[in-house]
This record gives structure tokens, C-alpha cells and sequence, in this order.
């Protein structure tokens, strides 16, 4: 009797344990493709970043306690940003980081990254969300705008730190990526 109750108690803390989750820190390193026209005529230019989301935490994971299952970014979301937009814009022949004087002025604010598990799903569906704003400056000009990104994703089971990492640095490539797409974007760089 006393083994039965040892091993129902032992299942009683798996299960409970199953239902936890453990926070995790995710490390956010967004790429852009490069391939295409290069346009910058060697502009120098400067890349700032701010991140404007009031909730730094991305999202939780589920489970019995979501409030102790959060996804966060252990990493500088502003300077993986920044980098990855000064490779680009380098790729695209602008001069980055230069000694002279910034002729145009990149301000990239991050506005929502989000990471949503849905409700009542058994398996681990989440829904994606990255939104980012652009301000371009030069010449007294200036020209602003937005970008969105959204995904929902079917995972068979709730998603470890690896598959999450994934997939928020898939979310916000593909944001950035249709930041440095836009025909306008181009066309305000390319008239300086």
C-alpha cells in the first residue's frame, strides 16, 4: 500500500511538472537578404534603433503557470537590429559607421514583437507578430514608414528555447526584410 502511494505520488509530481514550463531567454540575431542593386553611392549614413514596445517580454510558453513560462530576449534587441541593418545598407553600397557626417539618418523603432500561444490549443500553435517603423531623414526631408509581420504557427509540441529562437528571428528578418524592399525606402535614399 505504502509503494502505491509513493508511486501515485510520484506520478502526481510528474504531471504537475509536465504542465510547468521554465522562462526562457531567446537571442535575437535578425538577417536580411542582400542580394539585389546597390544604390548607395557610398552615402554615408547613420542607423539608430529604438525599442518602443511598453512589455519587453515577448510572450509566455503556456502551461499551468504562464506567468512563470515567459520568453524574453537575452541578448541587445536594439544593437542585433542595428546590425543587421548597417550590414545591409552596406551591401547596398551606403558607408556605415564612416568618419564624415551622416547624409541620411535610418531610425528603425521596434512597435510589437510577439510571441502568443493560443489559448485552449493542445499542441503548441502560436501566433507570431513583429511590427517596425522606419524614419528616414536628410536634406530637411523625411519620410516614415511601417512594417508587419504576422505568422501562425502549428507545432506539434510546445516549442523549446531552439525552435523559439528560430522563430522570432524569422519573424523579424522577414519585417526588416520588406523594410529594406520597400520602393520608397529606395527611392528617398537614391534622391539625396
Amino acid at each position: 500500500m505504502k509503494t502505491a502511494r509513493s508511486f501515485l505520488s510520484l506520478v502526481f509530481c510528474l504531471c504537475v511538472a509536465a504542465c510547468a514550463y521554465s522562462p526562457q531567454q531567446i537571442t535575437v540575431d535578425p538577417t536580411v537578404d542582400t542580394t539585389g542593386e546597390r544604390y548607395g553611392n557610398s552615402l554615408a549614413v547613420q542607423v539608430l534603433v529604438e525599442d518602443r514596445r511598453e512589455n519587453k517580454v515577448l510572450g509566455t510558453r503556456g502551461g499551468a503557470y504562464p506567468e512563470t513560462s515567459t520568453i524574453t530576449i537575452g541578448n541587445s534587441l536594439t544593437d542585433a537590429i542595428a546590425r543587421s541593418a548597417e550590414a545591409t545598407l552596406a551591401a547596398q553600397g551606403f558607408s556605415v559607421n564612416s568618419q564624415k557626417p551622416a547624409q541620411l539618418e535610418m531610425k528603425i523603432l521596434v512597435d510589437e514583437l510577439v510571441y502568443a500561444k493560443v489559448e485552449g490549443s493542445m499542441t503548441g500553435e502560436v501566433n507570431l507578430k513583429s511590427v517596425l517603423s522606419v524614419e528616414l531623414s536628410a536634406a530637411g526631408e523625411t519620410y516614415t514608414g511601417r512594417y508587419q509581420t504576422s505568422s501562425q504557427r502549428q507545432l506539434i509540441v510546445t516549442a523549446g528555447e531552439k525552435k523559439n529562437t528560430q522563430l522570432i528571428n524569422e519573424i523579424l528578418s522577414q519585417t526588416l526584410q520588406r523594410l529594406f524592399a520597400d520602393p520608397k525606402v529606395k527611392a528617398f535614399a537614391s534622391n539625396i
